[in-house]
């Protein structure tokens, strides 16, 4: 409780802090609520091998009723590939089913070397559960709670693919039990099959894709209504067991949202004429029911599209694992790539693909099309850009003794401030795999010392005025500035990073804040008749966990980058990927609230980062 007071400190009001330390006091009595709770999370130690695991997965993603795409899954570009004929499209594509295959195989032998940690207690090994999820497995939408289907590992049964094209979907074995894997050829053959076939059918498919995009209550009833019919119900079981789906899209047009802010130039990836942004638009959404989100079954863990001008990349549905694991699996098929040579047979494999067919009642078809109408509103507001700085990158900032993250992490803080005068609950994923079945905990950036920061930082600059300051006040809501030297800002700057450190140590290490509050404010409901503590009520309680700024450093080998959209209607998400002269950033915001603007965000990113060069640029030469 000490701790999640000094985490809320810096965007707290006096008054509202103080009321919050009297239902601490209250909840921490020896007669109180809070004693019992912590008691019962200790008996749940014990007794489960991770007490927080169903508390976290089932407030975090199965008890969420939002739709997946934009709002959950994250989308992820990778380096662009040259298709010259569709012959191309499919060898590439065969090759990384393969490999998938492959690694597939090593998962189910059990012989998937562990990871370790790489610092604080280096070489500790990390849980690996994360790695088994993903492949053959499907979310499951609830009416009130989503479920996981989850492939059961070393399967001795037939594997097999679902390849989308042109809203079509079609089943590809990838191994039987009569004759194990198919070729690479083989691959390559039947999905230039689908290819070739897709586009010349008499009729249009229904675009039963589209339900994976509905509120999941919805989608949970449109659900039950497939299920009604036979052949539904094996399209369906196609569909959750496959090993991953293969999207093979039609590429967005290059007006599709691309923008730069005023001064910056278009940097980074350009298909034809399509940007960074475009091609991200594709990965998380597909571009509306006029483009690829059709072509989708946004349930499924693992998504690999392809489009035909050589965009590729993934959609994951993260209830399964986090970002890092995925990844790295991906990068690893991609790394394989290099010189690979995959001729294409003019024979199909036995059995050739098998189209998944769909009976559909009026209900069901009128679903589809006000789900069509509701999921383009939603895209035309994912106000999205991909940022590349190219003033410096992770280089520059270990030359100043920085940690990477703890630097982004305080200039993702800093240029908050500069648009808004104040901060606001920051989440940034902290791993948490050093404990079994761990997933991640939240590292929260906006503490005093940052604060203390970016107010001296900004000598004046803001607006000054708090979100929830209203009715409050002047000399409680207003910022005192001083004008400091740059040795005094660079001595703030080092308290704020090394206070950054130290939470991101303390969550790695299991001493974070979050998932112990969650712990107590679900085992609470079991002391006080089914409700919550009013300590969990409270509006302090409430906007601490409002993350107005979502983020997280997804580390790439490859120059791939990953986005996703804001957690909240007010708010940013902002991933960056932290190359050796560049950091790339994506930035997502909603149009419909006025107060957001991505391309603001990253003006404000790009002065922020300019700044601590000026700042630090001495002390970065004299390490030279």
């Amino acid at each position: 409780m000490a701790n999640y007071l000094l985490a809320i400190e810096a965007f707290t009001l006096p008054a509202k802090l103080e009321s919050t330390k009297v239902l601490i006091k209250k909840f921490m009595a020896p007669d109180g609520v809070g004693p019992k709770c912590h008691q019962y999370l200790s008996e749940k130690r014990e007794a489960e091998d991770n007490w927080a695991y169903n508390y976290w997965l089932n407030d975090m993603y199965m008890d969420v009723r939002l739709p997946l795409p934009i709002n959950s899954n994250p989308g992820m570009v990778m380096p662009p590939m040259r298709f010259t004929t569709v012959h191309d499209v499919a060898r590439f594509a065969a090759f990384l089913l393969s490999g998938i295959m492959n690694h597939k195989e090593l998962v189910d032998s059990g012989n998937l070397p562990i990871d370790r940690a790489g610092s604080r207690e280096k070489n500790q090994p990390l849980c690996m559960a994360q790695y088994y999820r993903p492949l053959g497995s499907c979310r499951i939408p609830g009416i009130e709670r989503d479920a996981q289907y989850i492939a059961e590992r070393g399967e001795k049964s037939d594997e097999h693919v679902v390849v989308i094209c042109r809203n079509q979907m079609y089943c590809i074995q990838l191994k039987t039990k009569d004759r194990g894997r198919i070729s690479e050829s083989e691959l390559a053959s039947n999905i230039l099959y689908v290819l070739s076939d897709a586009p010349c059918l008499p009729t249009k498919p229904p675009l039963v894709g589209l339900l994976t995009t509905q509120e999941r209550q919805c989608w949970g009833l449109n659900r039950k209504l497939l299920l009604e019919n036979e052949v539904n119900q094996h399209s369906i079981r196609l569909i959750e067991q496959a090993v991953c789906l293969l999207c093979l899209d039609e590429p967005l047009p290059n007006t599709f949202n691309a923008y730069t802010f005023t001064g910056a130039t278009p940097t980074g990836y350009m298909v034809g004429d399509r940007d960074d942004t475009n091609m991200l638009h594709e990965m998380i959404h597909g571009g509306g029911s006029g483009y690829n989100t059709a072509n989708r079954w946004f349930d499924k863990a693992l998504q690999i599209i392809i489009c035909t001008d050589g965009t590729w990349g993934i959609n994951y549905e993260h209830s399964f694992s986090e970002g890092d694991a995925v990844i790295n699996v991906i990068e690893k098929v991609y790394k394989n790539l290099e010189e690979k040579q995959l001729a294409c047979n003019s024979a199909l494999s036995q059995p050739p693909p098998e189209r998944i067919p769909w009976v559909l009642s009026p209900q069901l078809e009128q679903s589809i099309k006000e789900t069509a109408l509701a999921f383009d509103k939603a895209i035309g507001d994912l106000d999205l850009y991909v940022y590349r700085y190219k003033g410096y990158g992770k280089n520059f900032i270990k030359k100043c003794k920085c940690s990477p993250d703890a630097f982004l992490q305080l200039i993702l803080q800093l240029a908050y401030f500069k648009l808004y005068g104040h901060l606001v609950a920051t989440y940034e994923s902290a791993s948490t795999r050093r404990f079994l079945l761990g997933r991640v905990d939240c590292i929260r950036a906006s503490h005093k010392e940052a604060l203390d920061w970016v107010t001296a930082m900004c000598q004046g600059e803001g607006a000054n005025v708090p979100l929830e300051s209203e009715g409050e006040e002047d000399d409680e809501r207003k910022v005192k500035f001083s004008i400091y030297d740059k040795n005094k800002l660079r001595e703030l700057f080092r308290i704020a990073c090394n206070r950054q450190t130290e939470i991101m140590i303390q969550n790695i290490l299991g001493h974070g804040i979050d998932i112990p509050l969650l712990g107590l404010r679900e085992s609470s409901k079991v002391f006080n008749n089914g409700q919550v503590h009013e300590l969990f009520n409270h509006e302090t309680f409430k906007t601490a966990n409002i993350f107005l700024l979502s983020t997280s450093q997804v580390a790439t080998k490859s120059d791939a980058f990953m986005g996703y959209g804001p957690v909240t209607p007010r708010g940013y998400g902002c991933s960056y990927n932290p190359h050796v002269d560049e950091i790339i950033f994506c930035i997502s915001a909603f149009y419909s609230c006025e107060d957001t603007n991505t391309t603001r965000f990253a003006k404000s990113l790009k002065e922020s980062l300019d700044m601590m060069k000026d700042l630090m640029k001495d002390e970065s030469v004299q390490k030279d």
